[in-house]
């Protein structure tokens, strides 16, 4: 049950997330179509190549809700991925840029907000081994 209401809270700040950043001016399309190309790969070197790409266009993105946005599409989709590898390096991927998210805080409740996030990624990378 609490694993269904991570999810819904997830897709809200998700949804909420990616409105606030096209509201800034940036696209997040060219990031999202990547995602879906990871989940398809059935080779570890390819989907490492493509994460290399998307991390390049996910740090050009702000953080308007203390959440990176990378991390929360990655977090979305990591499931569709054909192959049980692909969806660890993805979702490991996605703890990695929260962490690094919750790092650059400047005050604490900013902090503790992000940590969050964090929290329930280690959950789920804990769940892909």
């Amino acid at each position: 049950m609490w694993a269904l209401d991570a999810i819904r809270v997830t897709m809200n700040i998700y949804d909420r997330t990616q409105i606030k950043i096209i509201e800034a001016g940036f696209n997040t399309e060219h990031i999202k179509d990547l995602v879906h190309l990871i989940t398809q790969c059935t080779d570890i070197s390819e989907a490492k190549k493509l994460l290399t790409e998307f991390e390049v266009l996910a740090n050009k993105l702000p953080w308007p809700q203390d959440h990176d946005f990378g991390a929360l599409l990655i977090q979305k989709e990591y499931k569709s991925a054909i192959s049980k590898s692909i969806e660890k390096l993805m979702i490991s991927t996605a703890h990695e840029r929260a962490h690094w998210c919750a790092s650059c805080s400047t005050s604490g409740g900013e902090g503790l907000a992000r940590s969050v996030h964090v929290k329930e990624l280690s959950i789920l990378l804990q769940n892909c081994i």
